[in-house]
Order: C-alpha cells, then sequence, then structure tokens
C-alpha cells in the first residue's frame, strides 16, 4: 500500500503543482489589488447601491454581507470565491479520476494482480487524494498569512478558516466524484458529470440568497456550509455544517468502498 500511495502521488504530482500555483496565485492577487481600490470604495459603494439587495447579498455584500473596506471582507468578495470553485474543480477531477482512470487506461488487470486487495486500493487511492488537498490548502494557507500579515492586522482565526475551510468543501466534492467514478468509469464522463455538479451547486447557492423561498436550498450546496461571511462575521463554521459535510463525507466513502469491493471489474 506504501509502494500505491508514493506511485500514485508522484503521477500527480504535476497537476497538483499547476493548481496549486493557480489557487494560491489568484488567492495572492486579489489580496494585493486591496490597496488600489482602497482609495476607490467610497466610488464602488455608490456604484452597488443601484443593485437590489438580494442580489448584492447573493455575492456576500448588501446590509448583512462584508464589508470590503476591511481585508478579510475585500478578500470574502474578491478573491475567496476563486478558491472555492477553482479548488472545488480540483477536488472533483482529483476524486473522480483516481480510481476510473485505471479502468478507462485499461491498467487496472496490472493494479489487481498485485498481492494487494481492493480496499487498499481504495483507501490508498483516497489518501492520495487527502495528501493532495491538504498540500494544496497549506500552500494557500502559507500564501494568505505573508499577504494578512502585509496588507493589514492579522488575525488568526479568520486566517485559519480562510485557509482551510475550502478543505471541507474540497473533501465533500473529492468523495462525491470518487463514489460516481464507480458506477462511471469513462473517464470524460465521470469529469463531465463531477465539474458539473461542483458548478450546478455554486448557482444553487447563489438561488438560494436571492429569494427567501429558495433558501431551503442553501442546505443542500456545501459553498453555503464555508461561506465567508460566517467566517469573517462569526468567525466558525457552523456546527451544523460541519456535520453534513463530514456525513456527506463518510457516507460517499463508505458506500464507494462497499461497492468497490464487490464491483464486477471489466479488465
Amino acid at each position: 500500500m506504501k509502494n500505491l500511495i508514493k506511485n500514485e502521488f508522484k503521477l500527480n504530482l504535476r497537476s497538483l503543482i499547476l493548481w496549486t500555483v493557480i489557487i494560491s496565485g489568484l488567492a495572492t492577487l486579489m489580496l494585493f489589488l486591496f490597496p488600489a481600490f482602497k482609495d476607490a470604495f467610497d466610488q464602488i459603494e455608490d456604484l452597488l447601491s443601484i443593485y437590489p439587495q438580494e442580489f448584492l447579498e447573493a455575492f456576500g455584500l448588501g446590509a448583512d454581507g462584508l464589508d470590503m473596506t476591511d481585508i478579510y471582507g475585500w478578500f470574502g468578495v474578491e478573491g475567496y470565491l476563486f478558491v472555492m470553485l477553482i479548488g472545488g474543480s480540483y477536488a472533483a477531477i482529483l476524486g473522480s479520476s483516481i480510481l476510473s482512470k485505471e479502468e478507462d487506461d485499461k491498467t487496472i488487470e496490472f493494479l489487481l494482480s498485485k498481492p494487494i486487495s481492493r480496499t487498499k486500493v481504495f483507501f490508498g487511492k483516497v489518501i492520495v487524494v487527502i495528501i493532495n488537498l491538504v498540500l494544496v490548502n497549506l500552500v494557500v494557507s502559507i500564501a494568505l498569512l505573508i499577504a494578512f500579515s502585509t496588507l493589514g492586522e492579522f488575525n488568526f482565526v479568520v486566517w485559519l478558516l480562510y485557509s482551510f475551510a475550502p478543505l471541507l468543501l474540497q473533501l465533500v466534492f473529492a468523495s462525491l466524484a470518487l463514489l460516481i467514478s464507480i458506477f462511471i468509469t469513462k473517464s470524460r464522463q465521470v469529469l463531465s458529470i463531477a465539474l458539473g455538479i461542483t458548478i450546478g451547486m455554486y448557482v444553487i447557492d447563489l438561488i438560494s440568497s436571492l429569494t427567501d423561498s429558495a433558501e431551503f436550498l442553501k442546505y443542500f450546496t456545501p459553498y453555503e456550509y464555508i461561506s465567508a461571511i460566517y467566517i469573517v462575521k462569526d468567525q466558525q463554521i457552523k456546527p451544523l455544517y460541519l456535520i453534513i459535510s463530514i456525513a456527506v463525507i463518510v457516507i460517499s466513502l463508505g458506500t464507494a468502498w462497499r461497492l468497490y469491493k464487490k464491483k464486477d471489474i471489466a479488465v
């Protein structure tokens, strides 16, 4: 199992570096744009005042939203979305391909010929997914630490949540994508579905914020669970959302493992 993890990590190292550079780079860029826009916030607020309140709240602004004159509020509006969407996409891609590529590339026969059980194969690949996602968020946390410390008063709790709350969202998407890949082995098909879920859930999150009649939808999208508003204003992830996220991850991985053990794999 150790060799499996090592080899799988090497195979995914290039994409790990690429996605890490993209996510951390965009997050840092948006933060260092803060001083350039700081003097124009009055004009920006006047411009935003013409939009409906519901529209502003959907993007973290409005009366109950974030204050863009604060560095943490600015990042919550302008940079955090990139971290969630791009990080969630990476997690979906990684989760959907980690198992399906073996069957799609016809390498599963070689893998299963090794003296290693399907359980070890499954959890070895899950461990690689977790390691990769942790490393991405670790690099992002360092980038945010430097930027927040340079540009404003450092808030440890908010920094920590901004750095690692996205990991929760990524694990949800990765586990769901991995579960889907048990049923669909064609890499392109499972990738399309996984990315569709990633983007679709963000759209659901927007809809839940736009109208009170659709507010119940927020419980079905992990973007709501790690909202920047909760991070900046409450400095926490709500316990209910944390429980839901962990339940989705555990159930998805548990179901995928049980199905993978019994699956009739075509070689």
